[in-house]
């Protein structure tokens, strides 16, 4: 069915979901079930739909008494829309009688096939690592960090990689307990922090980062951090200014960028350089 551009952009928004059709000998054998392609008479843009429900109505009037006009016209108002109507349909068209074709908008016809198959897919695309850690602070709110035993000897919110098929809170809350000895994040806590580090020379792959709010530690459970001395060796309580003279300017940017979301002052998405 070709649609004028105004008709075809109220199906294309879901706004539209019902079309009005003489009811010609052809129309009369679509049945429900059947496919509709709706075409733009302006473009080449097409969609499919699956007709759910077909009336059949003796008028226009009929018909416009039997639904709601705004699922024929949304952008017209009922008194106006029996006029526009049989303005478009002379009175020999409307004596064959109407029809109101009813969709929603789930598409009728399979999708495509995919140009590859996806494993050769997966080759033709950058390559990511993802992790996901808990921001912790003390009663004071002053950040809790571990100092990592590797290379730069970064300090790090209890997190790390996730493993394969693991969502991003799982991850945390995983390496939480392997890291701190501690159950952090309970419930569902807040997304603080969407965290994209470009490749460099320590790592060269892409990072894509979540951190989430672990909330408060009570001091008997600080006393009970125990660090796998495989991956730190030291947890520290500082306020904002001494971390920042310890981590230098650039691995601070992430802290920075934490606790502003914490506090609904943003970001809540960074990207920085490799560290």
């Amino acid at each position: 069915m070709h649609l004028r551009p105004r008709s075809y952009a109220q199906v294309e928004s879901g706004r539209k979901t019902i079309e009005v059709r003489v009811a010609t000998p052809a129309l009369r054998t679509v049945a429900e079930g059947d496919t509709i392609v709706f075409h733009d008479r302006a473009t080449d843009r097409q969609l499919d739909v699956l007709v759910r429900r077909i009336t059949a109505h003796a008028s226009f009037g009929e018909l416009l008494a039997a639904h709601d006009s705004r699922r024929v016209d949304p952008d017209a108002r009922h008194a106006e829309l029996l006029g526009v109507l049989r303005g478009t349909h002379p009175p020999t068209e409307e004596e064959l009688g109407v029809l109101a074709f009813e969709f929603d908008h789930r598409p009728a016809r399979p999708g495509q096939p995919l140009p590859m198959a996806p494993a050769d897919y997966l080759t033709t695309i950058p390559h990511y690592t993802m992790y996901s850690c808990l921001y912790v602070r003390d009663a004071d709110d002053r950040p809790v960090q571990l100092r990592s035993v590797y290379g730069k000897r970064l300090w790090q919110f209890p997190g790390g990689i996730s493993d394969a098929g693991e969502d991003p809170l799982g991850t945390a809350r995983r390496e939480a307990v392997e890291e701190t000895g501690l159950a952090l994040g309970p419930g569902r806590p807040r997304l603080l922090l969407t965290h994209y580090l470009h490749p460099g020379p320590r790592w060269p792959m892409g990072k894509i980062g979540f951190v989430f709010d672990g909330g408060n530690l009570t001091p008997g459970q600080l006393r009970r951090i125990r660090l796998d001395p495989q991956e730190h060796d030291l947890w520290a309580v500082h306020g904002l200014d001494e971390w920042r003279r310890l981590m230098g300017e650039v691995p601070y940017a992430r802290l920075a960028a934490v606790e502003r979301a914490r506090t609904d002052q943003g970001p809540h998405y960074l990207v920085t350089d490799s560290v």
